[in-house]
C-alpha cells in the first residue's frame, strides 16, 4: 500500500482535531462545572434535566403562592381574633347590664357602647388586605357589610274589588259642573251574596244583644263557609233581600263631580237606613261608597260580598267616566244595564304614597298586616302574620304607629308600621301592608370559595366570608345573627329590660363560639399550607440533587482528565512534527 504525504496529512489532522475537541470539552466543563453543556452531550440526560428544571420551577411558584396565601390567612386570623375579643367585651357589658343593681341610666350608657362596638365589628368585617376585602368571598373588590336604613316602604296591596273611572278629572274642575252630563237618572244594583246576608244578620242580632241567638247564628256562619249547599231560611231574609236592591241618583245636569259623589253616598246611606258605622268610609252603614282618589280618578267601593251591576243611565255619567273594575278577574270597561259584575277577588297593588306608610325597624322575618275592619286611625282593625298568611295574630287597632310583632314575642322582631299621611285616611277592609324583611346589616359579597393549589392535584379553600362569621346558619341552633343579636341587646338595654338582657347572654356565647370556630378553621388551613410548603421544599431539594448528578462535573476527576488530555495533545503534536517534514522533492514525487 502506497502512503502519500496527503494521506499522512489527513490522518494527522483528524487525530489532532479529535484531541483538540476532547481538550476543549474538558476545559469548558472545568470552567462552568457542567458535564452536560448541550443536548448532544447526552440526549437522554438532557431530556431528564429539562423535566427536572420544569418541575422545580413549578414547585417554586407554588412555594411563592403559599407564602402569599399565608400572609392572607394571617391577616384573616388577626382580624378574627379582634372580633372574638370584642364579643367577649360585649359579654362583660351584658353581664353588667343584667345585674339587678344596674339603673336605667347605666343600661342606657351600656346600650350606647354596644352600638359603638357594633360599628367596630362592621369595620372589622370590611377590613382590607391591600386593595382586596378579606371577607367578601370571591367578590374581593366589593365591600362585604352594609348597614341598612331602619325605615323602608311597604308593598301595599288590596284584596277585593274596586270600581275605578278610567277618565281622570283635573283637580280644579272637580267643583265645576261636570261636562257631558244630562238631566236624568242612573241606578246601581247592589246584589248581596249569601255570606254578606249572613254577616248582616249577625250584625243586627249583635245590636239587639241576644247572646244566645248571636252564638247560634255565628255557628251557622261558620258552617255556611264550609258547606256552600247550606243557605239561610226564608223566614230570616226576604226574597227581595236575596235578589238585591238598587240605589237611584237623580241629576239635573248642572252638578259638579263632588256633588255627584255626595249624591251617590247619600243614596247609599239612605238605603242602609242611616245606621252610623265608624268602619265605613262615609261614616254610615252602606253597601257602596264613592270617593276621589289621589290619582284624580273616581272610585266606587262596594262592601265585601256586594256584587255591583250598573243599571239604567239617562245622564251619561257611566259613559262619561268610563268605569272599569280592578281586582275582579276577567272584566274590563263597563257598559250600561248589566255590563259590570264584580264577582270574584284578586290582588291589586296600590301606590304606597296614598297612605305614606313605612315600616320602621329591623327583622329578617316577613310580615303581612291586613285590614280586617275598615276605618280611620283608632278604628280600623288589623291582623298580623309572620309566616306568609298561614297563621294570624289576634285583631288589634290600627294607630298612626302600630307595633308589629312576632307571636313568639322576640325582641328582634320589634317593627313599627307608621303613617305620615295628613288627616284621617280611610283604610278599607282588604288592604294589606307587606314587610319583606330588613336586616340590620346586609352581606353584599358571595359565598363562593377561593380555592388555591398547594400541591399537584391538591386544593384548599382559602377565604372566609362575613356571612360565615356573622350570620345565622339555617338549621344550626348553635349559630346566631351577631348583628341582630347586638341590635336586640341595645334595644333591651334602652328599654331597661333586664330579663331580655339576661336572655341575650346565651346568644353572645354562641356568637363567640361561632367566631372562634372560624378561627380554628383558619388555623387548620394555615397548618396545611405550612406542611405543603415543607413538602414542596423537600421535593425541590431532591430534584436538585438528581439534576446535579446529571449535569454537574466531578472537578477532581475533571482536573485529572484535563491533564491527560493536555499530555495527549502535546504528545500528538510532537509526533506529528516528526512525522511530517515536507520538502519540495516530497511534493514533486
Amino acid at each position: 500500500m502506497r502512503v502519500t504525504e496527503l494521506t499522512k496529512h489527513n490522518a494527522v489532522q483528524k487525530n489532532l482535531n479529535t484531541n483538540s475537541e476532547e481538550l476543549q470539552e474538558l476545559m469548558v466543563g472545568i470552567s462552568n462545572g457542567k458535564v452536560l453543556n448541550k443536548p448532544s452531550d447526552d440526549p437522554v440526560g438532557a431530556a431528564k434535566v429539562q423535566g427536572f428544571r420544569t418541575s422545580i420551577n413549578h414547585s417554586k411558584t407554588l412555594e411563592k403562592n403559599i407564602s402569599a396565601d399565608k400572609v392572607w390567612l394571617n391577616s384573616n386570623e388577626g382580624t378574627i381574633s379582634q372580633m372574638a375579643e370584642t364579643l367577649r367585651h360585649v359579654k362583660d357589658l351584658a353581664l353588667e347590664g343584667s345585674n339587678g343593681s344596674a339603673t336605667k341610666e347605666n343600661r342606657s350608657t351600656i346600650a350606647n357602647e354596644i352600638r359603638l362596638i357594633t360599628k367596630d365589628l362592621i369595620d372589622l368585617g370590611n377590613k382590607k388586605e391591600g386593595k382586596l376585602y378579606l371577607f367578601s368571598g370571591t367578590k374581593t373588590f366589593t365591600k362585604p357589610l352594609e348597614t341598612r336604613e331602619s325605615i323602608i316602604d311597604p308593598t301595599v296591596k288590596f284584596y277585593g274589588t274596586r270600581i275605578k273611572s278610567a277618565e281622570k278629572i283635573i283637580p280644579i274642575n272637580q267643583g265645576e259642573p261636570l261636562t257631558g252630563i244630562k238631566p236624568g237618572i242612573f241606578t246601581i244594583h247592589l246584589n248581596e251574596s249569601p255570606e254578606y246576608q249572613a254577616e248582616d244578620k249577625i250584625s243586627q242580632l249583635n245590636e239587639l244583644g241576644d247572646e244566645t241567638l248571636k252564638a247560634d247564628e255565628a255557628s251557622s256562619e261558620v258552617v255556611a263557609e264550609t258547606d256552600p249547599s247550606l243557605t239561610l231560611e226564608a223566614d230570616d231574609l226576604t226574597k227581595e233581600e236575596v235578589t238585591g236592591k238598587k240605589i237611584s241618583i237623580v241629576l239635573n245636569g248642572t252638578e259638579s263631580l263632588k256633588q255627584i259623589i255626595e249624591k251617590i253616598n247619600e243614596a247609599a246611606i239612605e238605603e242602609g237606613e242611616f245606621v252610623e258605622d265608624p268602619h265605613s268610609p262615609i261614616g254610615f252603614k252602606a253597601k257602596i261608597s264613592a270617593s276621589i282618589g289621589i290619582d284624580d280618578a273616581v272610585y266606587l267601593d262596594p262592601e265585601k260580598g256586594i256584587n255591583v251591576k250598573f243599571g239604567e243611565d239617562t245622564t251619561g255619567f257611566f259613559e262619561r267616566l268610563k268605569f272599569e273594575i280592578i281586582g275582579a278577574p276577567g272584566t274590563s270597561s263597563s257598559e250600561n244595564e248589566g255590563g259590570m259584575d264584580t264577582t270574584g277577588y284578586s290582588e291589586v297593588q296600590l301606590d304606597p304614597a296614598e297612605f305614606e306608610a313605612f315600616f320602621n325597624g329591623y327583622s329578617k322575618d316577613e310580615y303581612l298586616v291586613r285590614i280586617i275592619k275598615g276605618g280611620t286611625f283608632g278604628v280600623a282593625q288589623v291582623i298580623i302574620s309572620d309566616d306568609d298568611g298561614k297563621t294570624w295574630s289576634q285583631p288589634k287597632v290600627l294607630n298612626r304607629s302600630t307595633e308589629i310583632f312576632n307571636p313568639e314575642g322576640k325582641a328582634s322582631n320589634k317593627i313599627d308600621l307608621e303613617f305620615k299621611a295628613s288627616g284621617h285616611p280611610f283604610f278599607q277592609e282588604g288592604l294589606e301592608f307587606q314587610f319583606n324583611g330588613n336586616e340590620f346589616v346586609k352581606y353584599k359579597g358571595n359565598e363562593q370559595s377561593k380555592e388555591v393549589i398547594i400541591d399537584n392535584g391538591i386544593k384548599v379553600a382559602l377565604n372566609i366570608n362575613a356571612k360565615q362569621l356573622f350570620k345565622e346558619e339555617p338549621g344550626n341552633e348553635d349559630t346566631v345573627d351577631i348583628f341582630d343579636m347586638l341590635n336586640r341587646l341595645s334595644e333591651a338595654l334602652d328599654d331597661d329590660d333586664q330579663l331580655s338582657v339576661m336572655k341575650s347572654i346565651g346568644d353572645i356565647d354562641k356568637s363567640i363560639n361561632q367566631v372562634l370556630k372560624i378561627r380554628s378553621q383558619i388555623g387548620s388551613t394555615f397548618n396545611e399550607l405550612e406542611s405543603s410548603e415543607e413538602r414542596i421544599q423537600k421535593d425541590i431539594d431532591f430534584k436538585r440533587e438528581e439534576l446535579s448528578k446529571l449535569e454537574d462535573m466531578d472537578l477532581a476527576k475533571g482536573a485529572v482528565d484535563l491533564n491527560k488530555a493536555e499530555l495527549k495533545q502535546k504528545t500528538a503534536l510532537d509526533a506529528s512534527a516528526r512525522l511530517i517534514q515536507p520538502t519540495l522533492v516530497d511534493f514533486l514525487r
